[in-house]
């Protein structure tokens, strides 16, 4: 069964942004590594990485929500939509279930997903290790909260290309519960 890697990133982010681009080489080099690329499937990051993916032949899953149907179904790219009553039931289906997640933009849904990811990781509800925070905005984050995030480093891996993000999560996605 292929791993399920879920993206997280801002929504914000447009087609001529940096971010778009990093998203979507994300979500193609992960179709070729064989894994499923989940997202919130919406727009932004989540769409680059379900573009990437789907035009490199990928599996994308969506995961959208009631609270946000004035936004549609979700991107064009998602081959399989999940529509979640209410923020917690798309939290679980974006950060419990998925084997490992890469996280790009911050952004405060994001931040949500990357503390979640944290704290199940800490009472080893998910795995250890499965949270991979790619690009360096990430290690300014993590210094600027060093006292906040101190106990949290041994459970986030970093990393500074795409080929080292899905190195990582595909790893992730093979340890053990």
């Amino acid at each position: 069964m292929a791993p399920r890697i879920a993206v997280y990133g801002s929504s914000l982010v447009s087609e001529r942004d940096p971010g778009y681009r990093l998203a979507y080489d994300l979500g193609a080099e992960l179709a070729r590594q064989g894994a499923t690329v989940v997202t919130g499937g919406y727009g932004g990051v989540m769409e680059a990485a379900s573009r990437g993916a789907a035009e490199a032949g990928g599996h994308v899953v969506g995961v959208t929500v009631e609270l946000e149907n004035n936004r549609g179904p979700g991107n064009r790219w998602v081959a399989e939509r999940v529509h979640t009553a209410d923020l917690l039931d798309r939290l679980r289906h974006l950060v419990i279930e998925p084997d490992a997640r890469i996280a790009l933009e911050p952004s405060p849904g994001t931040l949500t997903e990357v503390f979640l990811a944290v704290t199940l990781m800490h009472y080893e509800i998910i795995r250890v290790g499965s949270l991979v925070l790619l690009g360096p905005q990430w290690l300014d984050f993590l210094d600027a909260n060093r006292d906040v995030m101190r106990s949290a480093l041994p459970c986030i891996a970093s990393a500074r290309t795409v080929n080292e993000a899905v190195r990582i999560a595909l790893i992730a996605s093979k340890l053990p519960r």
